[in-house]
């Protein structure tokens, strides 16, 4: 089926050569159909390839063999987007390698001039970031580069490994503690919440609350959040509290 909408892309004479290569160096492009004059115009005689139907990157082009008159320039260029520094270097070197001229931010030019950015996904993510510290600083990094660096866009925007959700922080250290366990009268463990007990918990039950053993669970519970931040000294004495509690 033929496309609705084409890129037309005016060459010297060497639209045929241009397409060629594009269909050794980059995914799912190809070369459709080669048409040649009819007829002698101004910069080509009958049977010259006049027009080349290709796709790059599935995106459908027509190759013109038009002449001099009109030459590439930068108003017009593809855009790749590559996913790491390995894919990035191989579109890169193939078009600079064969010919081309590197330029600024990512852009390049192809031996016919046309103009290529090869972009990392993770520049454009960047660019795009709601953090505008984290934008203006990957925009920075790239501002001096020619091909672009994964790893220098990539650093600037690191963020911070974050938090595990089953820890609490010791508002003294900043260190990661786990919240310790105490025991339940059924011989279950229950975790130490901000307040002892919720609403579930048996020391809500008044006759539980009345016992000897919630005043030593209690000790207990309090003592292993002390302990915490006291350190192996706390360790004895509040055992000691403990077992006294559960005797009686």
């Amino acid at each position: 089926m033929t496309a609705k909408n084409r890129i037309c892309l005016w060459y010297d004479r060497d639209a045929e050569a241009a397409a060629k290569f594009y269909a050794s160096t980059f995914p799912d492009t190809r070369i459709v159909e080669i048409q040649r004059a009819p007829g002698d115009y101004p910069d080509g005689r009958e049977g010259d390839v006049l027009v080349v139907l290709f796709e790059v990157m599935g995106i459908p082009c027509i190759g013109l063999n038009g002449g001099p008159a009109f030459p590439q320039s930068e108003s017009f260029s593809f855009q790749v987007m590559t996913e790491d520094q390995a894919e990035t270097d191989r579109y890169w070197n193939a078009i600079v390698g064969h010919g081309g001229q590197e330029s600024q931010c990512g852009w390049c030019k192809d031996k016919w001039g046309v103009s290529w950015q090869i972009t990392p996904r993770i520049l454009a993510e960047a660019l795009s970031n709601p953090d505008r510290a984290a934008s203006k600083r990957a925009f920075e990094a790239m501002m001096p580069m020619r091909k672009i660096d994964v790893a220098a866009i990539r650093n600037p925007i690191a963020p911070e490994m974050p938090m595990r959700r089953n820890v609490s922080v010791s508002h003294r250290s900043r260190i990661p503690i786990r919240k310790p366990a105490f025991p339940s009268p059924d011989g279950s463990s229950s975790r130490i919440c901000s307040r002892i007990g919720r609403a579930s918990s048996p020391m809500k039950n008044p006759a539980w609350r009345e016992s000897s053993r919630y005043a030593g669970t209690k000790a207990h519970a309090r003592g292993a959040l002390r302990k915490q931040n006291a350190g192996p000294a706390y360790v004895s004495k509040q055992a000691s509290v403990y077992d006294s509690s559960r005797e009686t």
